[in-house]
C-alpha cells in the first residue's frame, strides 16, 4: 500500500498484450492492520490503487486485469495483520470499494479477485507451521467476492522453507502433491477457475528443474481448471543458495519454452 501503479515494467508488458496479477499488500509491521483497513481509515489510498489498476486495463485493452489483496496471508508475518476473521472483511471492504466504483468486472470494470495462500494452507493436513493460520478454509471471502483460487508452491525447500510438504531428504515432489488439494478446495467451492500464481524448482538442487517442468506441463494440460501457471524466475539476495531461476540453464530453458508452446497451454476462453 502506498504505491502507484503501472510501473514502467507493467506499462511495457501491458503494451505488449499481457494482462497482469496485481497484488495490494498491508506490509507487516509498516502497513496498516485488517481491522483497520475494514474500518475505512485507509480508503483514499486504496481506491487511487484499485482506480489506477482498471484504467491501465482500459487503457491498454485489456478485457480483464486481476488483483489480490494480501498475497499468502496465511504466512506467519502476515499473522501479525489480524485473525483470519479481520482477514475477511478487511476483503470484503475492499472488495465492497471496487464495486461501489464499478471496477469489478460484474460491475463494468476489468478486476477479477484473487486469493492467493501458499500451497499448504489446501491440505487436509495441515503442516504444524500452516496451523497456526487455519488454513484455506477460514480465509475464504466466498464465491460472490473471489473469482480465482490460486496458490504458491514449490518442489523444495530453503529460500521458501515451506515449500515442500514432506521433510528435507524427502522424495522428489509431483506437481500432483503440491497443488493436488488446491483443485479439490476450488472443486468443493463452486468450481471456481484455479491459478498458480508461483511455481518453481531450485536451482543446481538434486530435484532437477528440467524434472520438474516437464512434469508441471503435464499437470497443466490434464487439469483444464487450471487458467494460468506462473513460473517465479527468482533469486533469494539473502540466501544465494535459495534460486529458481532459469536464466542461462539450458536445459531447463528448453523445458520451459516446450511448456509454453505446447498446444494445450495456449490462451483460451474459459467464460463469458
Amino acid at each position: 500500500m502506498g504505491e502507484s501503479f503501472p510501473t514502467p515494467q507493467d506499462r511495457g508488458l501491458m503494451a505488449s498484450g499481457t494482462t497482469l496479477m496485481v497484488s495490494l499488500d498491508s506490509v507487516p509491521g509498516r502497513g496498516p492492520s485488517y481491522a483497520s483497513i475494514a474500518a475505512g481509515n485507509d480508503d483514499t489510498a486504496i481506491l487511487a490503487f484499485l482506480r489506477a489498476v482498471n484504467r491501465a486495463a482500459v487503457q491498454y485493452h485489456l478485457g480483464a486485469t486481476y488483483i489480490c489483496f494480501e498475497h499468502e496471508a496465511d504466512t506467519p508475518p502476515h499473522l501479525k495483520l489480524g485473525s483470519p476473521a479481520e482477514f475477511i472483511r478487511a476483503w470484503d471492504h475492499v472488495h465492497q470499494l471496487a464495486q461501489s466504483e464499478h471496477l469489478n468486472w460484474n460491475a463494468g470494470g476489468r478486476l477479477n479477485w484473487v486469493l492467493i495462500l501458499t500451497h499448504t494452507a489446501y491440505f487436509s493436513r495441515l503442516p504444524q507451521w500452516e496451523r497456526r493460520s487455519g488454513g484455506a478454509s477460514v480465509y475464504w471471502p466466498g464465491t460472490s467476492e473471489v473469482d480465482v483460487v490460486a496458490a504458491d508452491g514449490y518442489n523444495h525447500e530453503g529460500g521458501k522453507k515451506h515449500a515442500q510438504p514432506g521433510s528435507a531428504g524427502a522424495s522428489p515432489v509431483t506437481p500432483g502433491a503440491l497443488f493436488d488439494p488446491l483443485l479439490r478446495f476450488a472443486q468443493s467451492h463452486g468450481g471456481v477457475p484455479v491459478f498458480i500464481t508461483e511455481w518453481g524448482s531450485q536451482t543446481g538442487s538434486g530435484t532437477g528443474q528440467p524434472s520438474f517442468i516437464g512434469p508441471m506441463q503435464n499437470f497443466v494440460s490434464a487439469n483444464r481448471e487450471i487458467a494460468a501457471a506462473m513460473y517465479f524466475d527468482w533469486r533469494n539476495a539473502q540466501i544465494t543458495s535459495c534460486s529458481s531461476i532459469v536464466n542461462n540453464q539450458p536445459a531447463s530453458l528448453s523445458a520451459m519454452a516446450a511448456m509454453g508452446r505446447s498446444a494445450p497451454l495456449q490462451g483460451r476462453v474459459m467464460g463469458s
